[in-house]
Protein backbone atom coordinates (compact mmCIF):
# COMPACT_ATOMS: atom_id res chain seq x y z
CA UNK A 1 0.00 0.00 0.00
CA UNK A 2 1.20 3.06 -1.03
CA UNK A 3 0.54 6.99 -0.23
CA UNK A 4 -1.51 7.98 -2.77
CA UNK A 5 -0.21 11.33 -5.20
CA UNK A 6 -1.67 14.48 -5.14
CA UNK A 7 -3.90 15.95 -7.98
CA UNK A 8 -1.71 18.94 -9.36
CA UNK A 9 1.67 17.82 -7.75
CA UNK A 10 2.07 19.22 -4.61
CA UNK A 11 2.75 16.38 -2.05
CA UNK A 12 5.10 17.33 0.81
CA UNK A 13 7.82 15.20 2.33
CA UNK A 14 7.22 13.44 5.69
CA UNK A 15 10.24 14.95 7.08
CA UNK A 16 8.10 18.47 5.47
CA UNK A 17 5.19 17.43 6.82
CA UNK A 18 6.45 17.19 10.85
CA UNK A 19 8.46 20.70 10.21
CA UNK A 20 5.35 22.16 9.41
CA UNK A 21 3.59 21.18 11.94
CA UNK A 22 6.14 21.74 14.73
CA UNK A 23 6.07 25.29 13.56
CA UNK A 24 2.47 25.43 13.32
CA UNK A 25 1.74 24.14 16.85
CA UNK A 26 4.24 26.25 18.60
CA UNK A 27 2.78 29.22 17.03
CA UNK A 28 -0.67 28.34 17.93
CA UNK A 29 0.06 28.08 21.44
CA UNK A 30 1.68 31.23 21.40
CA UNK A 31 -0.94 33.19 19.53
CA UNK A 32 -3.35 31.21 22.33
CA UNK A 33 -2.53 34.14 25.05
CA UNK A 34 -6.40 35.01 26.15
CA UNK A 35 -8.67 31.81 25.80
CA UNK A 36 -11.67 33.81 26.15
CA UNK A 37 -10.76 35.63 22.77
CA UNK A 38 -13.48 35.31 20.00
CA UNK A 39 -12.15 32.90 16.74
CA UNK A 40 -13.49 35.11 13.68
CA UNK A 41 -13.22 32.16 11.42
CA UNK A 42 -15.68 29.72 13.83
CA UNK A 43 -18.33 31.69 14.88
CA UNK A 44 -19.44 30.59 18.60
CA UNK A 45 -15.93 29.42 19.37
CA UNK A 46 -13.42 31.09 21.77
CA UNK A 47 -9.49 29.97 21.75
CA UNK A 48 -10.31 27.63 24.83
CA UNK A 49 -13.17 26.11 22.43
CA UNK A 50 -10.90 25.84 19.39
CA UNK A 51 -7.85 24.40 21.83
CA UNK A 52 -10.12 21.99 22.83
CA UNK A 53 -11.25 20.75 19.30
CA UNK A 54 -7.44 20.50 17.94
CA UNK A 55 -6.86 18.56 21.24
CA UNK A 56 -9.88 16.18 20.35
CA UNK A 57 -8.70 15.66 16.98
CA UNK A 58 -5.15 14.73 18.27
CA UNK A 59 -6.09 12.09 20.61
CA UNK A 60 -8.16 10.58 18.29
CA UNK A 61 -6.04 10.59 15.65
CA UNK A 62 -3.53 9.20 18.53
CA UNK A 63 -5.68 6.54 18.85
CA UNK A 64 -5.83 5.52 15.44
CA UNK A 65 -2.45 5.67 15.31
CA UNK A 66 -1.86 3.40 18.01
CA UNK A 67 -4.38 0.64 17.06
CA UNK A 68 -4.66 0.86 13.47
CA UNK A 69 -8.49 0.80 13.46
CA UNK A 70 -11.49 3.56 13.43
CA UNK A 71 -11.85 5.03 17.23
CA UNK A 72 -15.32 5.49 16.43
CA UNK A 73 -16.92 9.41 15.57
CA UNK A 74 -14.99 11.74 17.14
CA UNK A 75 -18.05 13.99 17.43
CA UNK A 76 -19.05 11.62 19.99
CA UNK A 77 -17.14 10.62 23.83
CA UNK A 78 -15.84 13.84 24.62
CA UNK A 79 -12.34 13.44 22.75
CA UNK A 80 -11.42 17.13 23.73
CA UNK A 81 -12.55 16.98 26.81
CA UNK A 82 -10.25 18.20 29.57
CA UNK A 83 -10.12 17.52 33.31
CA UNK A 84 -11.21 19.94 35.76
CA UNK A 85 -8.99 22.51 36.95
CA UNK A 86 -6.43 21.50 34.02
CA UNK A 87 -5.11 24.45 31.52
CA UNK A 88 -6.37 23.21 27.79
CA UNK A 89 -2.69 24.86 26.85
CA UNK A 90 -0.94 21.96 29.02
CA UNK A 91 -3.20 18.83 28.11
CA UNK A 92 -2.61 19.69 24.49
CA UNK A 93 0.78 20.30 24.81
CA UNK A 94 1.28 16.59 26.78
CA UNK A 95 -0.92 14.56 23.81
CA UNK A 96 1.16 16.77 20.79
CA UNK A 97 4.34 14.96 22.31
CA UNK A 98 2.68 11.66 22.18
CA UNK A 99 1.08 12.37 18.86
CA UNK A 100 4.64 13.73 17.33
CA UNK A 101 6.20 10.94 18.57
CA UNK A 102 4.22 7.90 16.34
CA UNK A 103 4.18 10.10 13.35
CA UNK A 104 7.56 10.34 13.33
CA UNK A 105 8.36 6.93 14.30
CA UNK A 106 5.91 5.21 11.32
CA UNK A 107 6.57 5.32 7.37
CA UNK A 108 4.41 7.39 5.32
CA UNK A 109 3.77 3.69 3.22
CA UNK A 110 2.71 2.27 6.37
CA UNK A 111 -1.15 1.08 6.47
CA UNK A 112 -3.57 2.19 9.12
CA UNK A 113 -7.39 3.65 9.20
CA UNK A 114 -8.09 6.61 7.51
CA UNK A 115 -11.43 8.01 6.35
CA UNK A 116 -10.50 8.63 2.70
CA UNK A 117 -10.96 5.29 0.71
CA UNK A 118 -8.64 5.39 -0.91
CA UNK A 119 -5.67 6.42 1.12
CA UNK A 120 -5.34 4.25 4.03
CA UNK A 121 -1.87 5.13 5.27
CA UNK A 122 0.01 6.62 7.90
CA UNK A 123 0.81 9.42 5.51
CA UNK A 124 -2.24 10.31 5.08
CA UNK A 125 -2.20 11.37 8.95
CA UNK A 126 1.43 13.31 8.06
CA UNK A 127 -0.58 15.53 5.83
CA UNK A 128 -4.04 15.92 7.69
CA UNK A 129 -2.30 16.68 10.55
CA UNK A 130 0.00 19.25 9.28
CA UNK A 131 -2.80 21.04 7.34
CA UNK A 132 -5.22 20.54 9.93
CA UNK A 133 -2.91 22.17 12.70
CA UNK A 134 -1.82 25.03 10.02
CA UNK A 135 -5.65 26.53 9.38
CA UNK A 136 -6.17 26.40 13.34
CA UNK A 137 -2.81 28.17 13.89
CA UNK A 138 -4.43 30.97 11.80
CA UNK A 139 -7.74 30.97 13.48
CA UNK A 140 -5.96 31.47 17.17
CA UNK A 141 -3.70 34.43 15.43
CA UNK A 142 -6.54 36.37 14.07
CA UNK A 143 -8.67 35.77 17.44
CA UNK A 144 -5.42 37.25 19.09
CA UNK A 145 -4.62 39.94 16.14
CA UNK A 146 -7.69 39.98 13.45
CA UNK A 147 -7.25 38.22 10.49
CA UNK A 148 -5.52 41.03 8.83
CA UNK A 149 -2.78 40.20 11.34
CA UNK A 150 -2.38 36.32 11.18
CA UNK A 151 0.48 34.90 9.38
CA UNK A 152 0.07 33.44 6.04
CA UNK A 153 0.16 29.33 5.79
CA UNK A 154 3.67 28.44 4.13
CA UNK A 155 3.36 28.49 -0.09
CA UNK A 156 4.25 24.71 -0.12
CA UNK A 157 1.83 23.55 2.12
CA UNK A 158 -0.63 25.94 1.31
CA UNK A 159 -1.00 24.68 -2.55
CA UNK A 160 -1.25 21.01 -0.95
CA UNK A 161 -3.49 22.26 1.29
CA UNK A 162 -6.02 23.16 -1.40
CA UNK A 163 -4.81 20.00 -3.36
CA UNK A 164 -5.91 18.20 -0.33
CA UNK A 165 -9.61 19.88 0.42
CA UNK A 166 -10.73 20.32 -3.53
CA UNK A 167 -9.22 16.34 -3.48
CA UNK A 168 -12.33 15.82 -1.08
CA UNK A 169 -14.85 16.81 -3.36
CA UNK A 170 -14.49 13.67 -5.14
CA UNK A 171 -16.09 11.69 -2.72
CA UNK A 172 -19.11 9.87 -3.80
CA UNK A 173 -22.57 10.77 -3.24
CA UNK A 174 -26.12 10.94 -4.20
CA UNK A 175 -28.38 11.63 -1.18
CA UNK A 176 -28.26 14.86 -1.24
CA UNK A 177 -28.27 16.51 -4.71
CA UNK A 178 -27.01 19.93 -5.19
CA UNK A 179 -29.35 21.61 -7.21
CA UNK A 180 -28.27 23.71 -9.68
CA UNK A 181 -24.70 21.87 -10.33
CA UNK A 182 -25.17 21.00 -14.29
CA UNK A 183 -21.71 20.31 -15.18
CA UNK A 184 -20.16 24.49 -14.56
CA UNK A 185 -16.38 24.17 -14.50
CA UNK A 186 -13.85 26.26 -12.26
CA UNK A 187 -10.50 27.05 -12.69
CA UNK A 188 -9.00 27.10 -9.31
CA UNK A 189 -5.58 28.93 -9.17
CA UNK A 190 -2.45 29.47 -6.84
CA UNK A 191 1.25 30.52 -7.68
CA UNK A 192 2.05 27.70 -9.79
CA UNK A 193 -0.54 25.29 -9.26
CA UNK A 194 -4.12 25.10 -10.63
CA UNK A 195 -7.12 22.57 -10.79
CA UNK A 196 -10.34 22.50 -12.49
CA UNK A 197 -13.65 21.36 -11.04
CA UNK A 198 -16.72 20.35 -12.96
CA UNK A 199 -19.69 20.22 -10.88
CA UNK A 200 -22.26 17.96 -11.31
CA UNK A 201 -25.54 17.28 -9.20
CA UNK A 202 -24.30 14.33 -7.46
CA UNK A 203 -20.79 14.37 -8.07
CA UNK A 204 -17.81 16.35 -8.81
CA UNK A 205 -14.83 15.42 -10.52
CA UNK A 206 -11.61 17.25 -10.36
CA UNK A 207 -8.56 17.46 -12.22
CA UNK A 208 -4.89 18.87 -11.72
CA UNK A 209 -3.99 21.39 -14.39
CA UNK A 210 -5.91 24.46 -16.13
CA UNK A 211 -8.60 23.08 -18.48
CA UNK A 212 -11.39 25.40 -20.18
CA UNK A 213 -13.59 26.70 -17.32
CA UNK A 214 -16.75 29.09 -16.61
CA UNK A 215 -15.18 30.63 -13.76
CA UNK A 216 -11.90 31.27 -12.34
CA UNK A 217 -10.78 31.77 -8.60
CA UNK A 218 -7.06 32.98 -8.02
CA UNK A 219 -4.81 34.03 -6.13
CA UNK A 220 -1.92 33.33 -3.36
CA UNK A 221 -2.25 30.25 -2.17
CA UNK A 222 -2.24 30.81 1.20
CA UNK A 223 -4.87 33.52 0.76
CA UNK A 224 -7.06 30.58 -1.35
CA UNK A 225 -6.59 27.91 1.30
CA UNK A 226 -8.14 30.68 3.62
CA UNK A 227 -10.68 31.27 1.29
CA UNK A 228 -11.75 27.79 0.47
CA UNK A 229 -12.22 26.80 4.10
CA UNK A 230 -14.34 29.80 4.63
CA UNK A 231 -11.47 31.70 6.79
CA UNK A 232 -12.53 35.92 6.79
CA UNK A 233 -10.53 38.35 5.13
CA UNK A 234 -9.95 39.27 1.58
CA UNK A 235 -6.95 37.09 1.37
CA UNK A 236 -6.01 38.37 -2.18
CA UNK A 237 -8.26 36.39 -4.28
CA UNK A 238 -9.79 37.14 -7.50
CA UNK A 239 -13.09 36.10 -9.00
CA UNK A 240 -14.23 35.73 -12.60
CA UNK A 241 -16.81 34.28 -15.05
CA UNK A 242 -19.69 32.87 -13.79
CA UNK A 243 -20.74 33.88 -10.25
CA UNK A 244 -23.19 30.86 -9.88
CA UNK A 245 -20.61 28.53 -10.45
CA UNK A 246 -18.80 30.15 -7.95
CA UNK A 247 -21.48 30.06 -5.27
CA UNK A 248 -21.77 26.34 -6.20
CA UNK A 249 -18.16 25.85 -5.72
CA UNK A 250 -18.55 27.48 -2.27
CA UNK A 251 -21.42 25.28 -1.55
CA UNK A 252 -19.91 22.16 -2.13
CA UNK A 253 -17.06 22.57 -0.16
CA UNK A 254 -19.06 23.83 2.87
CA UNK A 255 -21.36 20.17 2.39
CA UNK A 256 -18.01 18.10 2.11
CA UNK A 257 -16.57 19.83 5.18
CA UNK A 258 -19.21 20.11 7.43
Amino acid sequence: MTTQPSLDSTRLGTDEYLAHLDADFEAMLEASTDLGAEVPGCPGWDVAALLSHVLGVYRHKLETLRTDANPGDRSEGGWGVVPEGVDVRDEIRTTYVELREILSARDADEPTFAWWPSEQTVGFWHRRMAQETTVHRWDAESATDGPDGAGDVPEDLAADGVDELLGWLRWPWDDVPQPGATGQRVLVAADDHSWTVTLNETSVEVVGGAGEADALVAGPASGLLLYLWGRPGEHGIATTGDETAIRLLRERLLMATS
